[in-house]
């Protein structure tokens, strides 16, 4: 007979690993360092996961291998504490918790053995080891280790059901819709209190994705925006300013111009992804929501508007679907030469850097998403972050690692690898931003940015509620229904995940 306790223990596993094997046939949630969500396999006619995965973005599938840009990314990270928390008598002084507080008012358990888990390719594992560095460091006393995870979300749901969780661990939208609920993780608000931390210290929407029910479970370590990449040689040529790019007809123009030959030699001006990880920017920037008081109302007005813009690439002649130009995604596209611009995040750096995809050499700008007349400013963003097991030993100690590795001390560090924008609104202001264009003009996203997870219907329904939007998305490329046909389908078909 099995005991109540080990059934119990059965019907955890049960309820956490049955949203993670449904999450692998779409709409899942990637998890490293913070790439964007990988397009439909249907809606593209190419596997694709968005850069990079392994992780992140935050969220894939069905995952292709994403670009592994992150692995040839600069580093310029030392192991070292950061000169500006050195103190003398080896004490430590500034923003270790936060904007401007201090984690090491949090009392420790003394003798803390602490395990740190996380997804990542060997250039962020490395991140979170000098991370972690700093951290023992401060703590002596303590040790907290990296280990690295493979297959992390349904690796996590596994060791959470089976008591072996890492005490302290990467947190993104699909594992807070699955732990929180469940009381899995640790609230974080008394740590935060005594360290000095603040929720306004972190972009407003980043945080919000890791309360819950007055609590707050997880602390948003960076975060990528979508933004426009343009090739600065083709613009040049076509006597494109991309400065100059500020509204959608702006942008229309500008692909148009873009757009040269004939053929398999072609190049279009814009590569579109039918994914609405991508497009939905432009429904926010009309003002518009995706869903309302339980509702959905992507499909008003302004939402319309919104796709058939995107759509008008494509009907245009302007523009391409990356899998109609045999590319996985509209990275490899861009650095192929075959589209003069692209919409995507931060992950396009390293990628264009790495010599294996051969753009290496090539010079672009990236701008700020055009804005339609009357509009506002807008973007996707993808994040993940910290937090702790809740069955942790060391609960003090868990939540000063947490405090310690999302604080500006440590985000401070990564800025340099370029993989990511810190989350820390203090942080925009940082000296490298000034000598780095492309990466202000991504920092500077985050205040008008949205997350998926938290205006699809939270983390646990946002999976449920992004198939059918992007089955719309593919019914509308292949002009199998127009615009207002197909979202007008996708919210009744929405509506229904919604009212469940």
């Amino acid at each position: 007979m099995v005991s109540r306790k080990r059934l119990g223990a059965l019907l955890l596993m049960l309820a956490l690993l049955v949203p993670s094997l449904a999450a692998c046939g779409g709409g899942g949630t990637t998890t490293v360092p913070t790439a964007a969500p990988a397009p439909s396999a249907a809606a593209t006619a190419v596997p694709v996961a968005a850069a990079p995965t392994a992780i992140t973005e935050a969220t894939a599938a069905p995952a292709a291998a994403a670009p592994t840009a992150m692995a040839n990314a600069p580093t310029a990270m030392s192991a070292d504490v950061p000169t500006a928390m050195a103190a003398p008598g080896g004490a430590t002084s500034g923003a270790t918790a936060g904007s401007s507080g201090d984690v090491t008012k949090i009392q420790v358990e003394d003798g803390a053995q602490l395990r740190f888990g996380a997804a990542g390719n060997p250039a962020e594992q490395k991140l979170y080891i000098e991370g972690a560095d700093r951290f023992n460091k401060l703590f002596p006393n303590v040790k907290l280790t990296f280990e690295p995870i493979n297959d992390f979300q349904t690796s996590m749901k596994a060791a959470m059901a089976g008591n072996t969780a890492p005490d302290v661990f990467l947190l993104d939208g699909e594992l807070m819709g699955a732990f929180a609920p469940n009381n899995l993780l640790l609230p974080l608000d008394d740590a935060m209190t005594t360290a000095g931390v603040k929720a306004s210290d972190y972009v407003e929407s980043l945080i919000k994705l890791y309360q819950s029910d007055g609590k707050t479970y997880g602390i948003p370590k960076d975060f990528n925006p979508l933004v426009v990449f343009v090739n600065n040689d083709l613009a040049s040529k076509a006597g494109v300013d991309p400065a100059s790019i500020k509204t959608w007809d702006d942008l229309k123009a500008a692909a148009k111009k873009l757009t040269q030959g004939d053929g398999p030699g072609k190049t279009y001006g814009m590569c579109l992804n039918s994914d609405i990880l991508r497009s939905g920017a432009f429904i926010f920037q009309t003002g518009n929501a995706f869903i309302k008081d339980n509702k959905a109302v992507f499909n008003d007005d302004n939402g319309v508007k919104a796709i058939e813009f995107w759509k008008s690439f494509k009907d245009d002649g302007t523009g391409e679907l990356f899998g109609e130009l045999g590319k996985g995604w509209c990275g490899e596209a861009f650095a192929s030469k075959t589209t003069g611009m692209a919409i995507e995040g931060g992950w396009m750096v390293p990628f264009m850097k790495d010599p294996a995809n051969g753009a290496q050499d090539m010079k672009y700008t990236a701008i700020p998403l055009p804005i339609p007349a009357g509009g506002k400013p807008a973007s996707w963003l993808f994040t993940n972050g910290f937090a702790a097991s809740a069955r942790t030993k060391y609960p003090k100690a868990a939540a000063a690692a947490v405090m310690f590795l999302s604080s500006a001390a440590n985000q401070q560090a990564l800025i340099p690898s370029g993989l990511a924008s810190p989350s820390l609104l203090s942080l925009a202001n940082d000296s490298y931003f000034k000598s780095n264009t492309i990466a202000k003009v991504l920092v500077d996203q985050g205040p008008t940015g949205q997350l998926a997870d938290t205006v699809l219907g939270g983390p646990v329904k946002k999976g449920d509620v992004l198939k059918p939007i992007n089955d719309a998305q593919e019914r509308i490329f292949l002009g199998a229904q127009t615009v207002k046909e197909a979202l007008d389908q996708a919210a009744k078909e929405a509506d229904a995940v919604l009212a469940k």
